[in-house]
């Protein structure tokens, strides 16, 4: 029924995607012509010598922060691209690691989203920092196992 549901709503979903997709696109479009025309205008990496000026500086740092959000915009981009073909695969709205439906109201706040809110959780909880039990190397025999056998005491006067 669930499945029934999801492909229902396909249509809808395929033009929210859309718009998105156009909208990042646009958007890493603008970001690279920006970075480029920023990098051109700077000189990024030439001239780092001691006259290098300071308005050289923030402006090779203005570059590298363009850059820097053109590569998140390229990242969601791809990310709604793999959504469109989820969509087209008939697997929108399903979790890539168990397979269990992706609750709508997540869809709807993220439609890119490819994780039900169990793995996603599970995927960020920090991991125990306790080293694997390793096995005993076969080159290295265990130690021996030592058996408690009751000695006798000898009195200090007879010896």
């Amino acid at each position: 029924m669930r499945r029934e549901r999801r492909g229902q709503d396909a249509p809808r979903w395929r033009i929210i995607l859309e718009t998105r997709w156009r909208d990042r696109l646009a958007e890493v479009t603008e970001l690279s012509l920006a970075y480029h025309s920023a990098d051109h205008g700077a000189g990024l990496g030439a001239g780092l010598g001691a006259d290098h000026s300071a308005e050289h500086r923030a402006e090779d740092e203005h570059a590298r922060r363009l850059l820097h959000s053109a590569v998140a915009a390229r990242r969601r981009l791809a990310d709604t691209e793999d959504a469109l073909r989820r969509l087209s695969a008939g697997s929108f709205g399903e979790c890539e690691q168990c397979a269990a439906p992706i609750p709508h109201v997540v869809l709807a706040a993220a439609p890119e989203t490819r994780y039900c809110p169990v793995c996603a959780a599970a995927a960020l909880a920090p991991r125990a920092m306790v080293p694997a039990p390793r096995p005993p190397s076969p080159r290295q025999p265990s130690p021996p196992v030592r058996e408690l056998i009751p000695v006798p005491r000898v009195p200090a006067d007879s010896a």
